[in-house]
Formats: C-alpha cells, sequence, structure tokens
C-alpha cells in the first residue's frame, strides 16, 4: 500500500470510521451471490471493520486484515464480535492467520492506494490466499473528480485510475474468470465519486500454468542472491522489447542468447557496483571477501570509467560502445566481463530457477547454441505480462539487496534508484545528432518543416517506455514537435505518412555508425541486416509492431502533428 495514503488514514483514523459507520456499504450489497453460504471470507483492507462485520452478521466465517493500526483498533471499539478475527496485513499479502486458504476474498476500495509497480504482486498474493474455485470480489472508482494529475487528492493519498477492463485482463491472465461487474453510485453520497464492483472465480487447477511457475519463482524459490530476479527482468524486457530474439523450437521451446541476457545484467550491475557504498548482491558476500563471481571483472571494466560522471561513468561507457570507440584493452575488459556474467547467469538462476515447484527447474542451457531454453507457453506469458514482471522485479531487487546490505549501512530507498539508471537520454543521443549535422538534415521527421541548429533528436519510442538509446530510434526534429510529442507515441497514419524520411535517415546512420547500427537493428528484427530480404522493409515492419504492441500493452497515447496543429498547440 502507498506509504502517504497508509499515513492519511492513520492519521484521521477516528473521522473515517465515523464516516464509513455511519453510511451503507455498496459492496456488501453483493456478498449474498458472491460467496456460499458459511464459506470462509476474508477481508482485505477491512478499514473500519463495516463491511467485515457486515459478513460475521450474514454467517460467513468472516476474517480481516488492515495495515494501519488505528483502524484496527477503531474497528475492534466499533465491533467488539471481530476481536481474534482482525489482524495486522497489508497487499501484498503473506498469508493471514493459519495460513488456509479461503473460499472468497474482498477487496474493497483498496487497490487504488497500490502502485503500478506492485500490483502484480499484489494480485498476486490475493491469487495465493484462495481456494480452486474460490471469489474474489473487489471494488474500486471508476470516476473521482479530487484526484490531480500525479493520481493524488488533495491529502496525498494516491488514486491509481485502474480501469475495469485493466483488472479483468490482469486477473484473467492470473488464472481467474470474472463473472459479475456492477457499476454504482457512491454510497458516502458523494456527487464526482463512482464505483465499480467485479467477481471473479478463480479456475480449476492442474499442472502449473506459465504465469504460476514465474510466481513460484518469484515468491517461493529460494533466493541467496539478486541472481534470478535480474534473469526474469532480462527476459520479461528481451520478450516485450526484442520478441525476435526468440528461437522458437520444434519441440515447442524456446531458445534466448545468453549473450543478449549478459548484456542486460551488465548494465543492471553497473550502476549497483559503481554505487559509494558496497552493496552486496549474495546473502554472503562481503566487500573484502568472496561472493558474486562477475564483481571483479566487471570494475575491471568499470574502472576508466569511475570518475566520469554518474553511476560510475555509466553515460560515457554507454556512447563509446554505440560509437564503436573502446580502445583494445576495453574491448577485451568488456568481454570478459560478459563471459563471467553469463557462466553466473548458466551455472545459476537457470540451474536452480524453480526448485520449489512440482515440475522442478523451468530452463535449461543449450550450450551447443548458447541459449537459455524455456517452455513456449513461459515465454507468451512473458512477452505479456512483462512490463508488469519488470517493475514487480525491480521492486523487489531493490528490497532484497537492502536486506542483504543491512549491515553494510545501506539504507532503505538506495538501491531502488540505481536500478532504475540508465545512460543519460541526452548524452546517449550525440553520435545520431553527430551524423545528422555531418550530413546538413534539415527536415523534421515528423513535420517535414525545416531544422535550425538546435534541431532536437526525438525517441521515435519514448524513452520513459523503453530506455532505448538505439540509433533506429532516435530521430531529427523541431524542437517544437519533440516538446508536443513527449512521451506519447507516433500514430499509425503519422508511421506510414513519413516512412520515406524515416528510412532516409535510418540510411544516414548505418553510413555514420554502420557497426552500432546494424548491431542494434539486428537485434530488434531478429536476424542479421545482410541478405535476401531488403532490411529497410523488415525493420520498419517490426518497429511500427513494436509500436503498435506497445500502445495496446502500456496504454499510452498516440501522438499526430496533424492533430496539435488543429488544436492550435503546434505552428503550421
Amino acid at each position: 500500500m502507498d506509504s502517504a495514503s497508509q499515513a492519511f488514514y492513520a492519521h484521521n483514523a477516528r473521522d473515517i470510521a465515523e464516516r464509513y459507520e455511519a453510511g451503507a456499504s455498496s459492496i456488501a450489497r453483493h456478498f449474498s451471490h458472491a460467496f456460499a453460504p458459511g464459506s470462509r471470507v476474508l477481508d482485505v483492507g477491512a478499514g473500519s471493520g463495516r463491511d467485515l462485520a457486515q459478513l460475521h452478521r450474514s454467517g460467513f466465517d468472516a476474517f480481516g486484515v488492515e495495515p494501519v493500526t488505528e483502524l484496527r483498533e477503531g474497528a475492534i471499539r466499533h465491533h467488539p464480535e471481530l476481536l481474534g478475527r482482525l489482524e495486522a496485513g497489508a497487499l501484498p499479502l503473506d498469508r493471514p492467520f493459519d495460513g488456509s486458504l479461503f473460499d472468497g476474498v474482498v477487496c474493497s476500495a483498496v487497490l487504488m492506494h497500490v502502485p503500478e509497480a506492485e500490483l502484480f504482486d499484489a494480485a498476486l498474493s490475493l491469487k495465493r490466499t484462495l481456494q480452486v474455485h474460490g471469489r474474489l470480489l473487489m471494488s474500486l472508482p471508476a470516476v473521482r473528480d479530487d484526484v490531480g494529475d500525479k493520481h493524488r487528492d488533495g491529502h496525498g493519498r494516491l488514486f491509481m485510475p485502474y480501469r475495469a477492463e485493466f483488472l479483468q485482463l490482469l486477473f484473467e491472465r492470473l488464472g481467474f474468470q470474472m463473472i459479475g461487474r456492477w457499476d454504482d453510485e457512491d454510497a458516502l453520497g458523494r456527487g464526482g465519486v463512482r464505483w465499480f464492483t467485479l467477481l471473479f472465480e478463480l479456475r480449476a487447477g492442474g499442472p502449473a500454468r506459465a504465469v504460476d511457475q514465474i510466481e513460484g519463482i518469484l515468491n517461493r524459490d529460494r533466493k541467496v542472491a539478486t541472481y534470478k530476479l535480474a534473469l526474469f527482468r532480462a527476459f520479461a524486457e528481451l520478450a516485450m522489447q526484442e520478441p525476435r530474439c526468440a528461437t522458437w523450437r520444434p519441440d515447442g521451446s524456446v531458445g534466448i542468447p545468453v549473450r543478449r541476457l549478459a548484456e542486460k545484467w551488465l548494465g543492471y550491475y553497473w550502476p549497483i557496483f559503481a554505487a559509494p557504498v558496497f552493496i552486496p548482491q549474495m546473502q554472503s558476500e562481503t566487500s573484502t571477501g568472496t561472493g558474486v563471481a562477475f564483481r571483479r571483472p566487471m570494475l575491471a571494466l568499470m574502472e576508466p570509467y569511475r570518475n566520469a560522471g554518474p553511476h560510475g561513468g555509466l553515460s560515457i561507457w554507454t556512447l563509446g560502445l554505440q560509437a564503436g570507440r573502446l580502445s583494445g584493452p576495453v574491448q577485451r575488459l568488456h568481454l570478459r566481463a560478459l563471459s563471467a556474467i553469463a557462466t553466473a547467469i548458466c551455472n545459476g538462476p537457470v540451474v536452480h530457477s524453480g526448485g520449489s515447484l512440482d515440475g522442478g527447474a523451468v530452463f535449461s542451457h543449450d550450450r551447443s547454441r548458447r541459449e537459455v531454453v524455456m517452455s513456449a507457453e513461459l515465454w507468451r506469458e512473458l512477452s505479456l505480462l512483462g512490463h508488469w514482471i519488470a517493475d514487480a522485479v525491480v521492486v523487489r531487487w531493490a528490497s532484497l539487496s537492502e536486506r542483504f546490505g543491512y549491515r553494510d549501512g545501506v539504507q532503505a530507498g538506495t538501491v531502488l534508484p540505481l536500478l532504475l539508471a540508465k545512460a543519460e537520454a541526452e548524452r546517449a543521443t550525440l553520435v545520431a545528432r553527430q551524423i545528422y549535422r555531418n550530413h546538413a538534415v534539415d527536415r523534421c521527421t515528423w513535420t517535414d518543416r525545416r531544422l535550425d541548429e538546435g534541431f532536437a533528436v526525438d525517441h521515435v519510442i519514448p524513452f520513459a517506455l523503453w530506455g532505448c538509446n538505439d540509433l533506429w530510434n532516435l530521430m531529427p526534429v523541431t524542437a517544437a514537435a519533440n516538446n508536443q510529442k513527449s512521451d506519447k507515441l507516433p500514430d499509425a497514419d503519422l508511421l506510414r505518412a513519413r516512412r520515406d524520411q524515416i528510412v532516409g535517415y535510418w540510411t544516414l546512420l548505418r553510413d555514420g555508425a554502420p557497426e552500432a547500427f546494424d548491431r542494434e537493428a539486428e537485434r530488434l528484427i531478429g536476424r542479421r541486416l545482410a541478405g535476401p530480404v531488403n532490411w529497410v522493409d523488415d525493420l520498419f515492419s517490426t518497429v511500427r509492431e513494436a509500436i503498435e504492441v506497445t500502445a495496446l500493452q502500456r496504454g499510452v497515447a498516440r501522438w499526430s502533428p496533424l492533430r496539435s496543429m488543429a488544436a492550435g498547440r503546434l505552428p503550421a
């Protein structure tokens, strides 16, 4: 639960409880057809105890969890019969009470206070509390007119605008089926607030679905290092951003290049290893002893960049790699670090992921093809749920690192910014900018207006979504177009209309930095640019597909300069 929201409820517990207790419950009207008589039901986020008491009075074997001490105490005062039936607990839940599964769960007015990065874990934990065929009844705001741009109201409470359809997809991907939906007015009579209520049933079990394998590894596997989290983050990002890196095999499995996984890991661990305080990445790792096998070769690679900017010169290193300007000794250090990382991947999480599952390990290493192999079903789940999985893994990785580093003085909140660190977008565009200047480009990619000396370089797929500084993703634009497009994706008609301009700029980039352009484009399209197939058509088609899939999966707004001109925001 969001900490600012929790603090508000703690500070105002008495007033909130009195207001809730004085009003009717809109979700309570659904209890009788949501749950069978006498069912064991858990109220998650019980608040003042109003709904929990109603469940108890209605003959259900009802229990509740509530993270705010003041609200729990108030609930017992208002409803003494709840003593022994209400305990501390917040999403994501450990199994409450004696750990036995429930027939039903009520989660009313709770999930909107859960940040998106924590939503996947919260949803998985709700699933883990239920019996097969158990019911989940939840309610969230459909409309609130008191929430600002950053999804917070005037009291600082978080109100994530999760749509009913978005939650339906999330929970159905986790094995639920939606069997009911209702739209209600606000029970407290607030005119600017409306609610929706969803009822799900957990489908019958059987062999572990791919998403259950992911859940098992992330939640139940023993973790003495951050390696499993790093592996799943890399899988999720590659599934979303480089799906063609996968080799689809005749036996129904998929192979992912170990080299790409190692390159991802190098980027993840660089800011951590460059931090001024030692941050262990294994339970037993110390600054003077043994631990992460690839830390030493990575530190040797990082040494020349140590004082070259934020995060141990990450941006300078990335720029040099992209521009092909690494010296011979640095190239050898780079290969040595990647080799050490690849060995750690194949001997560690690939072997040991899934040990807590009935089916055992879920990955294998194909040494001859230098690939990590998994089921095609698991790869599909990573492709569909990758954004949520990556966000959830990063949060968990930060927490695990801080637990490992407690004795070394690693403070709470230290690790998360390091895990989110990337090469500075502005600095990373310097190679593309210089190529465009060398060729005196003078037309905006999106508007065809004349460029001046201070032209901008736009990320076709916004940096905020992919963190991608690949050359194919960098286009010259006017400052006005860059500001208007911002973190939006170009719409389909705009891409088709500006194809020739985009392809022309790709040709300039490939001529100016052939090694980098080919390497980056080949990762996206999944094949070498040389060959009988026209690379231009293949790359353009793949970029269009990436944009459309990203728009659908992430709910990102689309942009066209024609719409901006019609709105009077871009000079004609």
